[in-house]
This record gives C-alpha cells, sequence and structure tokens, in this order.
C-alpha cells in the first residue's frame, strides 16, 4: 500500500531502508512520512536492530563516498583496514539526528528472537527481518513501513511502501 495513504494516529514499526532513502535524498515518500512522525501523526517504532543496521550502511557508504576504500566489497576492506573504521563519524551524526525524532525505540528480547525462528520457517524472511516481525508482533503492531517486498508473504501485517523507489 502506499506509504502516502497511511491512515493519521496509525502506529507502525519504520525499516531500516526507509531511514536510509531518507538519509540519501532518493525518496520524497520517506521524507514525507518522517515529516509525519515528526508531527507525532503517527507513532512510529524502531527496534535496536534496525537502528544497527542503519548505522552499519552508513559506516559502509561513507567509507567509499570518502574515497577511503575503494568500490566493491567494502565491509571486506573495512575489515582488513580498520584504522579507517575510526576515522568515519558523519554517519554517526546522520543517524543521532534521525532519533530526535519521535520514534519509540524497542529492544529485542530472547523471547523475540526465539519467536523469529518460527517466523523464518513459516514466511521465509531473512535473520533480521524476522526479529523485527517478532518484535512488532510482541508490540502489537500490524503496520509496517518498508520497501522490503518479502513481507508481502506476511499475512498478519500491512505493508506500507513508498511509491517513488
Amino acid at each position: 500500500m502506499d506509504i502516502k495513504l497511511l491512515p493519521a494516529n496509525s502506529t507502525c514499526l519504520v525499516d531500516a531502508n526507509i531511514l536510509l532513502y531518507h538519509i540519501a535524498g532518493t525518496s520524497t515518500d520517506s521524507k514525507g512520512f518522517l515529516q509525519r512522525v515528526a508531527s507525532e501523526e503517527v507513532q512510529a517504532y524502531l527496534t535496536t536492530i534496525i537502528i544497527a543496521e542503519v548505522l552499519h550502511r552508513q559506516m559502509l557508504i561513507e567509507a567509499a563516498i570518502k574515497g577511503l576504500v575503494t568500490p566493491g566489497k567494502t565491509l571486506n576492506k573495512l575489515k582488513a583496514n580498520p584504522a579507517v573504521i575510526s576515522t568515519l563519524t558523519d554517519y554517526i551524526a546522520e543517524v543521532e539526528k534521525l532519533l530526535q525524532l519521535p520514534f519509540v525505540i524497542s529492544e529485542v528480547t530472547a523471547a523475540d528472537i526465539a519467536e523469529s525462528h518460527k517466523l523464518r520457517r513459516t514466511h521465509g524472511l531473512f535473520v533480521n527481518d524476522s526479529i523485527n516481525l517478532a518484535c512488532a508482533h510482541r508490540l502489537n503492531i500490524a503496520d509496517i513501513i518498508t520497501h522490503d517486498r518479502d513481507f508481502n508473504r506476511v499475512s498478519t501485517i500491512s505493508v506500507w511502501e513508498p511509491g517513488d523507489v
């Protein structure tokens, strides 16, 4: 469903890709959604896993954009040269700025991890997606904001997507 049609006062889980599109400036729909979060028109949740995913991806992007590693296999190149990692800071500021929005941050529990195994078997989700879905279930959240079509296989949630990516 179109992210712009998410009803006001909805409670939703926001996937990492929405935050990444906003940071990159590649989705006005994602930016508009986050403006709705900022104005508290919708109640938006993040899990600690989602925050970690955004930090990780933004770290890799920063290293590549700054030319500190050559394109391709950025992760492996950073692992081979950990001194470069300590020079990266822009990604932290970008994510901290996003976290100033009124997100509700949910920590992942051991019960979420246990539930995620069943969700992976049932819906064929990857690990982080299944953990995030388990958190959404625990929190009684039935709406997810994402551009990950894998969630369309899950009948217990409604998937809201940006239409411009």
